[in-house]
Order: C-alpha cells, then sequence, then structure tokens
C-alpha cells in the first residue's frame, strides 16, 4: 500500500509520532480533521480535473470545426482555381485558333519595300515635268 509515496511502516511511524505530539484524548479529532482536508482536497482537485477535461475538450471541438471550415475553404479555392486555370486555356485556345485562321499578321508599312525599290535608304522620286518646271522658276 502506498500512499503519496509513503509505505506501511513509514505510515505507522508517522501514526506514533502524531500519538505521541498530540495525546490520545485529541487524536480522534485531529485525525477526522486531517480525514475532512484528505476529502475536501480530492473534492477540489476531482473539480479542477473536470474543468480541465471540459476545457480540454471545448478546444478540441474548437479545432476541429476550424479544421473542417478550412477544408471546405481549401476545397472552394481549390475549385475556382481549377476553373480559373480552364478559362484561361479556353481562352488561349480562342486565341490560337482565331490566329491560325486569319493567318499571320500583317506587316506594317515601314516594313514593306516600295515596287521597284533597290533596298537603299534613299527613295528616289520619279521624274515629273511640273515639278522640274517649279524647280527651274525657283532657281531664277
Amino acid at each position: 500500500m502506498e500512499f503519496f509515496g509513503i509505505g506501511l511502516p513509514e505510515l505507522v511511524v508517522i501514526l506514533v509520532l502524531t500519538l505521541i505530539v498530540v495525546g490520545p484524548q485529541r487524536l480522534p479529532e485531529v485525525a477526522a480533521q486531517i480525514g475532512r482536508t484528505i476529502r475536501e482536497f480530492r473534492r477540489y482537485s476531482s473539480g479542477v480535473t473536470k474543468e480541465l477535461l471540459d476545457a480540454v475538450q471545448d478546444l478540441e471541438r474548437e479545432y476541429q470545426d476550424l479544421r473542417g471550415e478550412l477544408k471546405a475553404v481549401s476545397g472552394e479555392m481549390r475549385d475556382k482555381a481549377e476553373a480559373f486555370g480552364r478559362e484561361l486555356t479556353g481562352v488561349a485556345d480562342d486565341v490560337r485558333d482565331k490566329l491560325q485562321v486569319e493567318g499571320p499578321a500583317p506587316k506594317p508599312a515601314a516594313d514593306i519595300p516600295a515596287p521597284g525599290d533597290n533596298g537603299s535608304s534613299v527613295t528616289e522620286v520619279p521624274a515629273s515635268p511640273a515639278l522640274d518646271a517649279k524647280i527651274e522658276e525657283s532657281a531664277e
């Protein structure tokens, strides 16, 4: 038998010392007081234990609720991301199809060589009799 780590021989020594210190007349009164104190301690410790267990259960319940909400939000986000990805893929396919149907984009006008252009950077203007006459008038 162990009580707070005290075996039977130690308990007998404690009882004998208590009998010597308290005396035989007050021993029943002291024993009753010790019994009440131990009973109150047990009641208090069981109350504290119950409160702690209730608090832990509340925390576990709240954790499970939050975990469920997180899973739901995660699933919604995953679904929306997949839908967005499908939509982007559809738009990319539409653009690709439109480019293939219309052919390549036309070159800008600056890149298209003029007829008779030999690739030089200076453009030759064809001779015009009216232009020649105006040049001669202005020279005089």
